[in-house]
Parts: C-alpha cells; sequence; structure tokens
C-alpha cells in the first residue's frame, strides 16, 4: 500500500472509473495526485467519492488528500509527492499509475 499514489491520465474521470478509485481509497494512501490536462475532473471525482462513502450507508473514514497538476510533469508531481513525505515523516512510499 502505498503512501503517495500519483496517476497520470490522459483522459477524463468518467463513471467507469469508480471502482479505480475506491481501489486507490482501499490503499489508505495520505495523498492522491493526478497530473494531466484532465486532472482536476479525477480530483473532483476522488473528492466527492469521499464525500458520498461518509454519508452514504456504509460509512467510512476514509480521506486522502488530493491534488491536481495540468501544468506540470510527471517528474515535477512525484518530486512533490516525494515532499509531501518527508514533511509527513512518512517513508517516501510513492506508486505512479498511467491510465
Amino acid at each position: 500500500m502505498a503512501k503517495c499514489i500519483v496517476l497520470r491520465s490522459t483522459t477524463p474521470y468518467s463513471e467507469e472509473h469508480e471502482p479505480l478509485l475506491r481501489s486507490v481509497l482501499d490503499e489508505q494512501p495520505s495523498l492522491f495526485a493526478v497530473v494531466g490536462a484532465k486532472s482536476q475532473t479525477w480530483e473532483d471525482a476522488m473528492d466527492w467519492l469521499c464525500v458520498h462513502l461518509r454519508l452514504g450507508d456504509a460509512h467510512s473514514d476514509r480521506f486522502c488528500k488530493t491534488t491536481s497538476h495540468t501544468q506540470e510533469t510527471l517528474e515535477e508531481v512525484v518530486a512533490f509527492a516525494e515532499e509531501w513525505c518527508a514533511l509527513r515523516g512518512l517513508a517516501k512510499d510513492i506508486r505512479v499509475m498511467e491510465l
């Protein structure tokens, strides 16, 4: 289970991607960062998924910080995630996903 997950996506989020976001939350990451032109759609979807899980019948405390990076490179976002880990005293545990 990675403490930070970086997703590089070239497509906007759609409802068919919800199982992917749920699997990311199952890993209980501290940070979910998305890089790419449509990254804001992914960040918004993860935020709403966390809200719905907290308010729904299956109350869940799953939560992670989300960020989107539309104008940055994958390398810059990975460096951001590394800094995130360092500032929180976490091991540098970053997983990059591509979609």
